[in-house]
């Protein structure tokens, strides 16, 4: 039986939208991820957000919502509004290593300030069945996903401590610092660190692009039995069925590939207004698939450029022929 695979929450990019259209040509993903959901004094969801939740526009069995917040009320609040919809987990994201979230002490800004974070997971723990009665729901589980801190991956050792006092359902780990953002190497010492020390079941989230990648993490870490992967996954939407399916390489079916684009464009074209916004929306999906194509990079370079949607049209026209 094969492991796990989940979908990497990225924002702006990984909505319902995309979510389903990639689970109708691609699947075989166990959980997607919902970008995060950022609660706050208003309780209130907008209707950007609430669309990522909406159990008319997302499967319920399959999605995992993702709040961001450094505040338990704002937490306990959006966590039973949101298992009154019939979600059963919610993902805490103490990740986000954006300069803006990091600021607020929000993502992995929180992890900076350890009372502080304890303390909010303490209140979420301590709140979370009584907030979610008053609705009349059960409450979820809570998984976190995390980075190892903000400055130093030394961080990790106490923050692995708090995270230990809770009945955290599954802990992801992304074995970087946050000023590491996405280019600095791992640090997998810390993941393994984790593996003995960790009380929840562990996921690794992290530079993950191929098929081999799959079955080398698997290999490496025989105890865990999923992987999260976000922009190999975006780039290459074949990966996870080929892994699954025991291929060692995800060759692009060019046909269902382009079906899927396209499908995604009319969705993106009514959805938005303007053509800058579906223009800036596709291009966002070109910088992962562009290397797809690397015999292509001109005709990559006009897609980029592509001012109007006729131009962007007839350029994609090209690079699928």
């Amino acid at each position: 039986m094969k492991q796990k695979i989940y979908f990497a929450p990225l924002e702006g990019v990984t909505d319902s939208i995309f979510r389903n259209t990639f689970e109708n040509y691609y699947g075989g993903v166990d959980k997607y991820f919902t970008p995060f959901l950022s609660p706050n004094s208003t309780y209130k969801f907008t209707t950007r957000e609430f669309n990522q939740i909406d159990p008319e526009k997302n499967n319920i069995e399959t999605t995992v919502p993702q709040l961001l917040t450094n505040d338990a009320e704002h937490f306990l609040w959006a966590a039973s509004e949101i298992a009154a919809l019939g979600y059963r987990e919610i993902n805490f994201n103490l990740g986000c290593p954006s300069g803006t979230v990091v600021a607020k002490k929000k993502g992995s800004g929180l992890l900076f300030y350890p009372e502080m974070l304890d303390n909010m997971l303490y209140k979420v723990f301590e709140g979370l069945e009584s907030a979610c009665s008053k609705k009349g729901c059960t409450a979820p589980n809570i998984s976190i996903k995390t980075r190892l801190g903000k400055l130093e991956p030394d961080e990790f050792y106490e923050i692995l401590d708090i995270y230990n006092k809770y009945p955290i359902s599954e802990l992801t780990i992304h074995p970087r610092i946050q000023k590491d953002f996405y280019r600095e190497p791992l640090k997998p010492a810390f993941f393994d660190y984790a593996i003995t020390h960790s009380n929840a079941p562990l996921v690794f989230n992290g530079d993950i692009v191929t098929v081999s990648d799959i079955n080398n993490t698997f290999a490496k870490y025989p105890s865990i039995d999923a992987i999260m992967i976000g922009r190999g996954l975006l780039a290459n939407p074949g990966l996870v069925l080929a892994y699954k399916k025991g291929l060692e390489e995800t060759p692009l079916d060019l046909k269902i590939f382009k079906s899927f684009h396209d499908d995604l464009f009319i969705q993106y074209t009514d959805l938005l207004s303007g053509e800058k916004p579906v223009l800036h929306r596709m291009k966002e999906f070109i910088a992962y698939w562009e290397r797809n194509f690397p015999n292509d990079t001109k005709t990559i370079k006009k897609i980029r450029k592509a001012n109007s949607i006729p131009e962007y049209k007839s350029n994609i026209s090209v690079l699928f022929n």
